[in-house]
């Protein structure tokens, strides 16, 4: 699959971020920190059958691995709401998800990784080409359900690793030694899709380490203005409160 991912499409992708995307495939057919494989690719095709059914895109025959695990109702919900109306989803909401059996380690996973699979997915919609098929469960291996010592309450719906030097060398191995941006920290509970969210933001937007500097431009056919200024604009279309 390597390098091929996109060969159907007109317009060129860089090889890192083909590279990156092939990676990112992958991850939901692998066990994770709360979920298995099996469940991991059937939240994946939950998030998929939500947006076909909202008219959003198009099926690419893949709804099939939505049962290859029994999903718990409320995972079920979360999936579809991430996936779909997200700009319902408030503390109460999170709330009502973990006492309905969603550990706080099991919601975070969820929204990134349904999260991560909108993001492919809209960048195939980009280039004018059908989402990429999720790929059967890889493996077997149960999740670690490691829960990270660093983790704290700083006001986010869920527990989040702060900046270092309070969060320590797992900080600093996330962010680097300087502030990051919100938007990490708050999937941060879970550091595998809290590294992975990072790379693809650091790809197709901004490193970690220059975030939050808006000084800072790149190689990119916009500037950083107007990269800020589409960003706003697309977050008020979508109605987020972030």
């Amino acid at each position: 699959m390597l390098m091929t991912l996109y060969a159907d499409s007109r317009y060129p992708v860089s090889p890192t971020i083909e590279a990156l995307h092939v990676d990112e495939m992958q991850s939901y057919a692998r066990s994770g920190t709360w979920g298995t494989a099996a469940q991991r690719t059937a939240i994946a095709a939950t998030a998929r059958i939500a947006q076909c059914e909202q008219g959003l895109q198009e099926s690419v025959d893949d709804e099939k691995l939505a049962a290859q695990a029994k999903l718990p109702d409320a995972a079920v919900r979360l999936a579809r709401a991430v996936a779909v109306d997200s700009h319902n989803i408030d503390r109460k909401f999170c709330q009502d998800i973990q006492a309905q059996g969603v550990s706080e380690g099991a919601y975070v996973e969820i929204v990134a990784l349904v999260s991560r699979l909108s993001n492919m997915d809209v960048f195939a919609r980009g280039l004018g080409i059908p989402p990429r098929k999720l790929l059967e469960p890889a493996d077997e291996t149960l999740p670690s359900f490691e829960r990270p010592a660093e983790a704290v309450d700083e006001g986010f719906f869920t527990a989040s690793v702060p900046n270092a030097p309070e969060g320590g060398a797992l900080a600093e191995s996330l962010y680097g030694k300087g502030p990051a941006g919100n938007v990490f920290r708050a999937v941060s509970l879970v550091p595998d899709e809290a590294r992975r969210v990072i790379a693809l933001v650091s790809q197709q937007y901004f490193g970690a380490e220059h975030l939050l500097d808006f000084h800072v431009t790149s190689d990119h056919a916009l500037s950083r203005a107007q990269i800020e200024l589409v960003a706003t604009k697309v977050s008020e279309y979508n109605q987020c409160f972030y």
